[in-house]
């Protein structure tokens, strides 16, 4: 037996090793939900044709927003809308496919006080009345549109699996804040938006 031939279970000493093949490796384990995640997620982005009776009513045109009032009453106003809204996100949150809940948790709370400051919602009345107070946070429609952005953001951010809360807050918060004071300051005079 000469020293170049393999032995039983072990490679030539000159010859490589074989390379594992797709049999050999472990297959990943799919996380079980299939068809409830991509239910679920289709609920969570169609929840988003909720807010458009509530937007378009800002934007001067609020024919949607009556029909919804006409055959809904209080359950048709724009804060109950609102609150569908959430509802069908939150399903979306524990029924379909994020990775991080810290995000989305996060992007909740800081849209809700976007939403707060551009619809009248009862408890958070102060919280309009004050930052109306103030010329460049006096546009309904530029903080909800924020609210609604800050929505994406999160639902992008939780389908990151690795991320860390100091970039969850500079992109729901500090950023989101930052654009609705600058666009409050240059954009009416463009756009011609009134308070």
């Amino acid at each position: 037996m000469s020293d170049n031939q393999p032995t039983a279970g072990k490679p030539a000493a000159n010859q490589p090793a074989t390379k594992p093949t797709k049999q050999d490796k472990p297959e990943k384990q799919s996380s079980g939900g299939g068809v409830r995640q991509t239910v679920f997620n289709v609920v969570g982005w169609v929840a988003f044709v909720l807010l458009l009776p509530p937007v378009l009513s800002m934007l001067k045109m609020p024919q949607l927003q009556e029909i919804a009032t006409a055959n809904l009453a209080k359950w048709g106003s724009p804060v109950a809308l609102l609150v569908y809204f959430y509802l069908a996100l939150f399903l979306r949150v524990f029924f379909g496919s994020d990775q991080r809940y810290a995000p989305v948790l996060l992007g909740y709370a800081s849209s809700f006080l976007f939403f707060s400051n551009s619809l009248d919602i009862g408890f958070m009345r102060w919280l309009y009345d004050l930052a109306h107070q103030v010329p460049f946070l006096s546009y309904d429609v530029m903080s909800f549109i924020a609210g609604v952005v800050v929505i994406f953001l999160s639902n992008a951010l939780s389908a990151m699996r690795k991320g860390g809360w100091l970039l969850d807050l500079l992109l729901l918060v500090v950023l989101p804040a930052g654009a609705l004071v600058a666009a409050g300051m240059f954009l009416p005079g463009l756009l011609g938006l009134a308070p």
